[in-house]
């Protein structure tokens, strides 16, 4: 039997830090498959010789060869215990996978040439397949780009880069546990209980709130800062 890697097991500690808190209701958490052949050597030089894709060798650091980790969570309203606190999930792909799925030109129903072109260069590598949210996090692959920009769509709140690369994006999403837009922490988006992003704003309060009780062994004063800069009122 293959092991993990230490970078794969460090993914099924959140799976289980989900699965162990009491105050979590956890719908699905799932590894998917593990593809043993898919080390991180065989599957970039694939997509350089296969796909023209050359990628930075550094993100070899955070492959994942499953074939999708996967979570669904929420916390329940201490009022109303049907009604959720606040929710999230994560579909997460590995690089190999998120790449070869093709194109997201399918979201935009009437797209300029700019929209065009910029989505036909995204790829979605991580989702939200069971709340119905239909946000996307991606990675946008350009000829002799070697680290990707990641961009979010956030459905009907239109689509923004993040000021994360792919290896900070993934340990945000392991300190955030997928919490619903999360990722609006790193646009230049405001997070304005007056604005249209509020609903964002007010989970990522919660979050922070709950969060560092919950998770102790995870850093959270970094997203208090940025939750202080998008929220004004919030103080981190």
């Amino acid at each position: 039997m293959t092991e993990l890697t230490t970078y794969e097991t460090t993914w099924l500690g959140v799976l289980e830090e989900l699965r162990t808190c009491p105050e979590i209701r956890l719908d699905v958490a799932d590894r998917g498959q593990l593809d043993e052949s898919g080390d991180a050597d065989r599957v970039f030089g694939e997509l350089a010789e296969r796909d023209g894709i050359v990628l930075d060798p550094a993100l070899k650091a955070c492959h994942l060869r499953m074939s999708g980790i996967t979570a669904f969570w929420d916390i329940a309203d201490p009022e109303y215990e049907e009604e959720s606190l606040i929710a999230g999930e994560f579909h997460l792909d590995n690089l190999h996978r998120a790449i070869r799925s093709g194109p997201l030109v399918e979201r935009l129903p009437d797209p300029t040439p700019e929209q065009l072109r910029l989505y036909s260069q995204l790829r979605c590598f991580d989702g939200t397949p069971h709340g119905g949210v239909g946000h996307l996090s991606m990675l946008r692959v350009q000829p002799g780009v070697t680290d990707p920009e990641l961009w979010f769509d956030a459905t009907t709140k239109g689509y923004h880069r993040m000021d994360l690369d792919y290896p900070g994006y993934l340990e945000a999403l392991r300190i955030t546990k997928g919490t619903y837009g999360w990722q609006f922490l790193f646009t230049d988006v405001s997070l304005d209980e007056d604005g249209p992003f509020d609903v964002a704003g007010q989970f990522a309060e919660i979050m922070l709130e709950l969060f560092p009780r919950l998770f102790p062994d995870h850093d959270y004063a970094p997203l208090r800062a940025r939750l202080a800069e998008r929220r004004p009122g919030f103080r981190a």
